[in-house]
């Protein structure tokens, strides 16, 4: 994978199934995939291909990633739940902050012909990622508004929390966050390698 070969879907794609959790994706492959896209943005983006590098040298056990991430987690990859206040009752939460939120993500997901799975949440990071890659090169602009309004403004928060506990995950979320930004630099000259 050359880095003039390299496109925002190879990116984005692999760094959705590093959100994701290790049971749910083959992590030989993805890692050798990983290892490949840190070293083509090595020369392009190195920074992100830094933090790409720090994230795969301090490997998560599945036991840890169900503890950091799912069940009852330290740090939810619903990216609304870090920024909105929970409703205390049911009626509240139709008219919560985040329900909106995630109504209008389910918008733009219906805009690009994508169903995701009904069972997840529209703000869980790894789908909001995967939409990303899926609408690679599309100059589109409710691609951006996924990306500036939906996405980016949300990380600070998780990365607040991910620094707090310490966590190898910290690393992804700064190499997602600056490949995102990338991305929204590169959208105006059409330019869909990352």
């Amino acid at each position: 994978m050359s880095s003039a070969s390299i496109t925002g879907e190879d990116c984005f794609a692999t760094l959705a199934e590093l959100w994701c959790s290790p049971q749910d994706v083959e992590q030989t492959e993805l890692r050798e995939r990983a290892e490949q896209l840190a070293e083509a943005l090595s020369e392009r983006h190195p920074e992100v291909a830094a933090a790409l590098g720090r994230f795969l040298a301090d490997p998560l056990a599945e036991e840890d990633y169900v503890e950091l991430f799912e069940l009852d987690p330290k740090c939810a990859l619903y990216l609304g739940s870090h920024t909105f206040e929970e409703p205390k009752t049911c009626a509240q939460s139709g008219v919560s902050d985040r329900n909106g939120y995630m109504i209008e993500l389910q918008g733009i997901y219906r805009h690009f012909g994508l169903a995701p799975d009904p069972t997840e949440l529209p703000d869980y990071l790894p789908l909001m990622l995967e939409c990303v890659a899926l609408t690679d090169g599309r100059a589109d602009p409710v691609r951006s508004k996924l990306i500036c309004d939906f996405i980016l403004p949300f990380l600070p928060p998780m990365r607040g929390r991910l620094e707090e506990l310490q966590s190898s995950y910290a690393s992804l979320l700064d190499a997602t966050e600056r490949l995102l930004q990338h991305e929204v630099e590169a959208q105006p000259t059409g330019d869909n390698r990352v």
